[in-house]
């Protein structure tokens, strides 16, 4: 019992088993909601992030990830891209653009986000 209780309490200390928490946030583009697309957080194992990356759709300028998902505290690579293939968005010649990464650090309680798409970006 000691031990198993010593066990937890070093894995928390060292970022082990860290709970998830939730992450939303709003996408624009050159200021304008983005109707549709997707956001993906991706851990920056440089960083020392570890764990599962998550992917949202963004729906009317925002997204959701709950803390149901895998998302722990830590720094990330951000993506936001049009509407993945085959999701049945007919919008997508509208809002087709290039995919965009930025990067993010989600505090522990979680946080929620805003991201701009610049309308022209490499």
């Amino acid at each position: 019992m000691i031990r198993t209780a010593l066990a937890f309490a070093l894995a928390t200390a060292f970022g082990c088993g860290s709970a998830a928490v939730p992450v939303s946030g709003s996408v624009t583009r050159a200021g304008a909601p983005l109707a549709s697309g997707y956001v993906t957080f991706e851990p920056d194992a440089a960083s020392g992030t570890t764990g599962t990356g998550e992917t949202a759709p963004i729906v009317d300028g925002a997204f959701t990830m709950p803390s149901t998902h895998s998302l722990v505290p830590g720094k990330y690579v951000v993506r936001i891209g049009p509407p993945l293939l085959g999701s049945g968005d007919t919008k997508v010649a509208a809002t087709a653009f290039k995919p965009w990464e930025s990067t993010a650090e989600i505090p522990p309680g979680g946080k929620s986000f805003a991201f701009d798409i610049p309308a022209v970006h490499k």
